[in-house]
């Protein structure tokens, strides 16, 4: 069984600290050429060590490897279906035997690693990444970043407001001071856009930017994708010279998502069982096949699919009935600030909204028990299930 090294994940609350963070992993990340025509090799020991061979010099040096690193390298030689078995509860040596194997010269397809590089820190092979990809260090990109934005000023326009590293993958959230709107006139419910600005080391994230909502009444973040505006820059030629393009862009990016917010706010969330002839909000999103399973223990349920074959038409109504339960649930399933405004009428004549409702999941993604990689990854799918239902109006608010 493979012992890979535990990715390495840090949160941070200022621009300073990412500063600082950033800077000191680049002087710590160093790239190196694979070059097998030419002898180069690898080679695993004990299932936790790879070992580097190059083929013009006697010296080898020895490596840990991250989980993401080597599915990488499965991948360039073409097995990377392979992978998971490797990580399979078998007897001590049989993965790094079965590596080697691939890894042999006389496999012809250990040579598709030629034209590649690694690039490792501190003794961890991180990934693995073609000559053709431009690289772009997290550092560079922060420092272009803020010539533009100012964020060490903090009378800019633009405002940090979070910031994340997992391996070698950066996100940073920014919000901008005149994009404020308030949720149905209320004072204190305002929602500010700003951007999420991503970039990687390696070839696993492209130089790109999401729309990043923040609601000040609790402090959620949501991530949304816009094709209102250019949103993605390849790591080929001068990468980091073309981020202008980008947030020039950025208010057409805000208003389409503004849109969004507002539409859902137009929709009422209707429980089942409101004997008021109208069909339950629940039940609409399941028979539409919405992407509601945005959380990771949503994934283990059985959900209602309108495109499954069941065996009679009563499996079928049993299973829709019990998933619309579980979907009029979540306000209580999961309290806080979101679930509270969903189930009070603190709002003046108004009714339970659908964007209140998807407001719960972003509450949630706060939770300690998830990882930063998770929590990041329940923002976008709420911001997909959002723009999934601000496309479908009509069908949601019964008109179609």
């Amino acid at each position: 069984m493979l012992v890979p090294v535990k990715e390495d994940a840090q949160e941070f609350e200022s621009y300073e600290s990412l500063k600082d963070f950033v800077e000191d992993d680049s002087a710590a990340t160093k790239v190196h050429k694979i070059n097998f025509t030419f002898g180069d090799s690898f080679k695993m020991v004990d299932d936790q060590q790879l070992v580097h061979m190059p083929g013009n010099s006697l010296a080898t040096q020895s490596y840990g490897f991250t989980s993401s690193a080597l599915k990488k390298l499965f991948t360039i030689i073409g097995c990377g279906s392979l992978y998971h078995s490797m990580d399979l509860d078998t007897s001590f040596g049989l993965a790094t035997a079965y590596i080697n194997n691939i890894l042999s010269h006389k496999n012809p397809y250990a040579k598709k690693l030629n034209g590649y590089n690694f690039i490792e820190k501190h003794g961890v092979i991180l990934g693995f990444f073609s000559n053709k990809y431009t690289y772009v260090k997290n550092s560079d990109l922060l420092k272009k970043a803020n010539n533009m934005m100012i964020l060490d000023d903090h009378d800019s326009a633009f405002k940090f407001e979070e910031a994340s590293v997992v391996n070698t993958k950066m996100k940073l959230r920014v919000t901008q001071g005149y994009t404020g709107f308030k949720l149905r006139d209320n004072k204190d419910d305002i929602c500010k856009l700003g951007l999420e600005l991503r970039n990687s080391h390696l070839a696993d994230t492209a130089l790109s930017t999401m729309i990043f909502v923040k609601r000040l009444i609790c402090g959620n973040g949501a991530i949304a994708n816009s094709n209102k505006m250019r949103n993605r820059i390849i790591h080929k030629g001068n990468a980091t010279s073309r981020l202008g393009s980008i947030l020039n862009d950025a208010e057409k990016g805000y208003m389409d998502v503004k849109d969004r917010i507002e539409t859902l706010l137009s929709i009422p969330y209707n429980l089942n069982g409101n004997y008021d002839n109208k069909e339950p909000t629940a039940k609409l999103l399941l028979q539409g096949n919405a992407p509601v399973k945005v959380l990771p223990e949503m994934s283990d349920t059985r959900w209602y699919n309108p495109k499954k074959s069941f065996k009679n038409d009563y499996d079928k109504t049993q299973q829709l009935r019990t998933c619309v339960k579980n979907l009029d649930n979540i306000p209580h399933k999961y309290p806080g600030v979101c679930s509270d405004i969903f189930n009070s009428g603190y709002r003046n004549g108004s009714e339970k909204s659908l964007y209140d409702w998807t407001e719960i999941f972003t509450e949630r993604a706060n939770h300690s028990s998830y990882s930063i990689t998770e929590k990041e990854r329940i923002q976008e799918d709420v911001g997909d299930l959002v723009a999934f239902i601000a496309s479908r109006k009509e069908q949601f608010m019964g008109l179609s």
